[in-house]
């Protein structure tokens, strides 16, 4: 199932040059997007975004941090250039593909938004959507690839949104101290 559906989306890869440089994009940077916006939550001085912002970060890194060297090696699960012939449109390195790196920040600051912000939550959750789809689209991953992400990301924000009061004492801090450097 997880090649099925990899193969109806990265079949159309490579037909229209206008989608694939769309996807190319939305692939690879999309995320400078998500960043940027998080970098304007920051900067309107309002604890809530920057609070947001200060989860959004942590929540990527250490769900990237945990897909790196626990989920990563154990699952060890190939890219989908490296088993079957595909449209790749990106280059990538040959490393494992489960869970996606880039899914894994895309949906971690999108549900981390999400809890804080719902309009923009759904705005954020959306640009990880299609930074996952565009993923497979370009040959790097396998829709389940994705898949992990987004759960990983779920769990990692979810839990630590669910912990903020034992732990808003941390964003608190920088929030004070970026706002005494700037006044």
């Amino acid at each position: 199932m997880n090649y099925f559906i990899f193969q109806v989306i990265n079949g159309v890869a490579g037909h229209w040059d206008w989608i694939d440089d769309i996807m190319e994009f939305l692939a690879q940077d999309i995320v400078w997007i998500m960043i940027a916006m998080l970098a304007i939550f920051w900067f309107t001085r309002k604890e809530q975004y920057q609070r947001s912002v200060f989860y959004a970060c942590l929540t990527a890194a250490l769900a990237l941090v945990l897909a790196s060297m626990v989920i990563s090696p154990g699952v060890n699960h190939p890219r989908p250039f490296i088993t079957h012939i595909v449209n790749q449109l990106i280059p990538h390195s040959a490393d494992a593909s489960f869970p996606s790196d880039h899914s894994t920040i895309a949906f971690s600051f999108g549900f981390c938004v999400q809890f804080y912000h719902r309009k923009w939550g759904i705005v954020a959750i959306s640009m990880a959507v299609l930074t996952g789809i565009a993923r497979v689209y370009v040959g790097v991953h396998y829709p389940f690839d994705i898949a992990g992400a987004a759960a990983l990301a779920f769990v990692m924000s979810y839990s630590l949104f669910k912990m903020r009061s034992y732990l808003d004492p941390i964003p608190d801090y920088f929030i004070r101290l970026y706002n005494k450097l700037v006044s």
